[in-house]
């Protein structure tokens, strides 16, 4: 009896279970009069598109990138209740069937027209994919009246920018040195000559968190105490390395420590030079990792700091870029070399969260495109919004302003640039008149 019972209590649960699912799937099938369109996507777009059913307006919020190809799309709809079809035109051309057609939203008037599941009632709507016609993410440059005043042809440069003044250091074709400064980058004043022999300043760096500054001359390392002070005396660095280990670059600071690349043997190490004057030998550098007309550059990289080396090549002829930690540790971090070439004599900056390498030869063909990376130079690509006003290497960028970056010198085919260019990012300057400011 209790197992009839009990048999009985089962049967009438799973008839309460099965009517139940029942109810769900007839709900899940149920055919409304509905037209109205709940969302709509486009593949490929990350834009949010806002459905506005009192106006019959579909539109993306945040307009897309100036340059973006909107004439081969495919949207995507769902609706309120059941599957809805539509119809679609251009302007006041004929209706037409709609199903997974790739449209031409570039056309002014796209309209669509909604079905619903029951066919009882339609509703039109007009579809606008927007695009920025001001290309907000390009620089506006323009070149400064007066150029550097330099003497002689220059053959090695480099500027630095430190207590609120430009100082640019050349060297020129009879190895005669000179600084000239600036305090706005328009005007420069002559500030002396240099006695140091042979300098390369393109391999100017400061040293610490101090305001001394070094550069390699004839295979050594010369340090400037103080720039601030006037005095521009560079002399030889009183550390020495190791017995039978020879200085082949330095690179910047880094943590506590100011890092070089020395040669010991036929091999290439990393040395670390601490405040207190102390060389100690760090690792041994990876096959690949460039020593000869690199770039270095230091950025912020999430809630660390990293070193960059640029200016090597894989195997391919591919653009390559490593990174040091502030342990010492050197890794290749490019992920698609592809995408970067060989590029000697780039410009580095950090501008808007992101890493960028301006101009360099490429090919032996100087380059004005500005190579981007968005995750501390681990994948690269070319953003087509920025270039440099002219086709240039070894020029110096700073931030001076937010949005606002300053190109001094650099060279081109013809040899030294004299010319000093400002940018203002053109989003900064839609903004000045969106909000009326001077």
């Amino acid at each position: 009896m209790k197992i009839t019972k009990f048999l009985l209590i089962v049967f009438l649960l799973s008839g309460v279970v099965l009517s139940s699912c029942k109810k769900d799937e007839e709900k899940d099938n149920t055919v409304t009069d509905d037209p109205r369109i709940r969302t709509m996507s486009i593949n490929g777009l990350t834009a949010t598109f806002v459905v506005n059913d009192v106006e019959g307006l579909i539109f993306n919020y945040d307009s897309l990138s100036y340059g973006t190809a909107v004439n081969k799309l495919r949207p995507e709809f769902t609706g309120h209740g059941g599957k809805l079809s539509f119809q679609y035109k251009y302007g006041n051309g004929e209706w037409r069937e709609f199903s997974n057609d790739t449209l031409d939203f570039s056309f002014q008037r796209v309209f669509f027209k909604s079905i619903a599941p029951d066919s009882s009632y339609t509703k039109e709507y007009r579809i606008e994919v927007r695009v920025h016609k001001y290309d907000v993410e390009a620089f506006t440059w323009k070149k400064n009246e007066k150029t550097l005043p330099v003497q002689g042809k220059v053959v090695s440069q480099k500027a630095v920018f430190y207590g609120q003044k430009y100082y640019f250091f050349y060297r020129n074709e009879a190895d005669k040195s000179y600084v000239i400064t600036s305090e706005d980058g328009d005007n420069w004043i002559e500030a002396g000559e240099i006695a140091i022999n042979d300098p390369d300043w393109t391999t100017l760096t400061s040293m610490y968190q101090s305001v001394t500054f070094a550069v390699q001359a004839a295979g050594e390392l010369y340090v400037c105490d103080d720039l601030s002070d006037g005095n521009f005396s560079f002399r030889p660095f009183d550390t020495e390395l190791p017995e039978g280990v020879t200085l082949q670059v330095p690179l910047f600071t880094l943590g506590d420590n100011f890092w070089v690349i020395a040669k010991e043997a036929d091999h290439s190490f990393l040395y670390s030079l601490t405040e207190g004057g102390e060389y100690q030998k760090g690792v041994s550098l990876p096959s690949g990792t460039p020593v000869e007309n690199i770039t270095t550059f230091v950025s912020p990289s999430g809630s660390t700091t990293i070193g960059y080396i640029f200016g090597g090549k894989n195997a391919n002829g591919n653009g390559t870029a490593w990174g040091i930690d502030v342990n010492g540790n050197i890794i290749e971090l490019t992920s698609n070399p592809s995408a970067l070439p060989a590029l000697s004599y780039p410009t580095p900056l950090f501008f808007g969260s992101r890493l960028y390498l301006a101009g360099g030869v490429t090919s032996g063909n100087y380059s004005n495109r500005f190579y981007a990376s968005p995750n501390s130079g681990v994948a690269w690509s070319n953003d087509t919004h920025k270039i440099l006003p002219a086709q240039l290497a070894k020029g110096s960028i700073f931030e001076y302003e937010r949005n606002k970056i300053i190109l001094i010198g650099g060279e081109n085919r013809s040899g030294f640039s004299p010319n000093v260019w400002k940018a203002v990012l053109n989003q900064e300057i839609l903004d000045d008149i969106i909000l009326n400011r001077n």
